[in-house]
């Protein structure tokens, strides 16, 4: 072999925007977001988020019009219709999602709580157990990882919540 030669594999490949959207199901690209609306393409997660047994799909994304950061969800339906969270519009108070560091999946049948937090010292308490909800679809968490905390947006069989955690 000679020095111009070589046989190793280039293994630091990291996808283009382009690539991703390539492998997206037809639902996701059938979509109709405003253009307005940037889907954050390295977090993606997909998930059965309104328990109708199809596999939908969730992302950050960026609202360029008012540079506020929130969350899409797209359901795996002939209407593909979304839903949007923050990136302008309000959820539990919160406009900008700018703080999400991680984005994941929880499973169906998992029981989850918000958090309760001493509205005078900001304290938290614990979890609000008579707030308890077995989750009907995937909820979607979304977190700071150094402090953990988040919230949690989940379908209740007629719209999407959000549960504030800790």
């Amino acid at each position: 072999m000679n020095e111009n030669s070589s046989n190793s594999i280039v293994t630091d490949y990291v996808p283009t925007e382009l690539d991703i959207q390539k492998t997206l199901p037809e639902f996701v690209k059938n979509a109709k977001i405003p253009d307005s609306l940037k889907i954050v393409y390295d977090e993606i997660i997909f998930g059965d988020f309104n328990g109708d047994g199809k596999e939908d799909f969730a992302s950050t994304l960026i609202n360029l019009e008012n540079g506020n950061f929130g969350v899409l969800i797209i359901h795996n339906n002939e209407k593909t219709d979304y839903s949007i969270f923050g990136a302008g519009n309000e959820i539990n108070g919160i406009k900008n999602l700018d703080w999400i560091e991680t984005i994941e999946t929880l499973p169906k049948g998992q029981v989850i709580s918000p958090t309760l937090v001493d509205k005078e010292t900001g304290d938290i308490i614990g979890q609000d157990e008579s707030q308890n909800f077995k989750l009907i679809g995937n909820g979607i968490y979304m977190g700071v990882e150094e402090s953990h905390g988040g919230g949690i947006i989940f379908w209740n069989g007629k719209e999407y919540k959000w549960y504030h955690i800790e």
